[in-house]
């Protein structure tokens, strides 16, 4: 065979084969590729969790006020509206050695001329008193506040604040909540990497974020985290941000 006709049968055999062999090694550095896109890097997610739960602790607070031109008819007139007070809880339920009491306070206002100079006249005695009230019963707490307004229709004048309700098992909540945003991270991860020929690594970084304590179904977030105390039913939700490592 004539050295033409060798060159000639390489020729064809080049060319019959080059598209195979591209197709292969795009084939190979694709897989490549992949490996090293994923091998050796890390994947960063952030999971969520959110758990219902319930106030177990309410305290409910009020100021008793009167006034008068005489201190003493406006300390009596104190007592009584105290003594009213104090048989409203018991008929609540709570009987006045469970009621806490500060010291009573007096002020004096004095009076005022044309110009609204201050006068070295007494023109009133201000005395009050505060008082509060702290149960586990938080649905106690709460008809309390609710039903108050009947003492101002017995001439009380009563100035009283929104009850509190406080979960003491909060920090128990909060452990177990971090532990399901990580639990929660991890799935998020796997489902990323999911179908990369990559596996999820070790845990790399993990960083808390702040705790959303709410009422029940409110949508309210802040940066600093929410710590609600207006509700007896919540929402406790919690974040966290990790970092796993990848291998091929």
């Amino acid at each position: 065979m004539s050295n033409a006709r060798i060159n000639l049968f390489w020729l064809i055999i080049f060319t019959l084969t080059l598209p195979l062999a591209v197709v292969m090694s795009t084939h190979l550095a694709r897989k490549s590729f992949e490996r090293v896109k994923l091998g050796g890097q890390v994947v960063t997610v952030k999971g969520y969790a959110e758990k219902p739960i319930v106030s177990d602790f309410g305290q409910w607070s009020a100021e008793i006020v009167e006034r008068h031109a005489d201190r003493t008819t406006a300390y009596r007139q104190l007592e009584e509206s105290r003594a009213k007070t104090l048989a409203y809880l018991e008929n609540k339920g709570v009987p006045a050695s469970q009621v806490a009491l500060d010291p009573v306070t007096i002020r004096t206002l004095h009076a005022r001329d044309q110009r609204g100079n201050l006068l070295n006249e007494i023109e009133l005695y201000v005395v009050s008193q505060r008082l509060g009230v702290s149960s586990n019963d938080v649905g106690r707490v709460a008809t309390i506040a609710r039903d108050a307004s009947i003492l101002i229709r017995d001439n009380v004048e009563l100035v009283a604040d929104s009850p509190v309700y406080i979960c003491t098992k909060l920090e128990d909540y909060k452990i177990e909540m971090l532990a399901a945003a990580t639990e929660n991270a991890r799935l998020r991860a796997q489902q990323l990497i999911a179908g990369s020929q990559s596996k999820l690594g070790s845990l790399k970084t993990a960083s808390q974020g702040v705790f959303q304590i709410t009422p029940a179904y409110s949508t309210e977030v802040s940066g600093y985290g929410v710590n609600d105390t207006t509700s007896i039913e919540k929402s406790i939700k919690a974040v966290v941000t990790v970092e796993y490592n990848i291998i091929p």
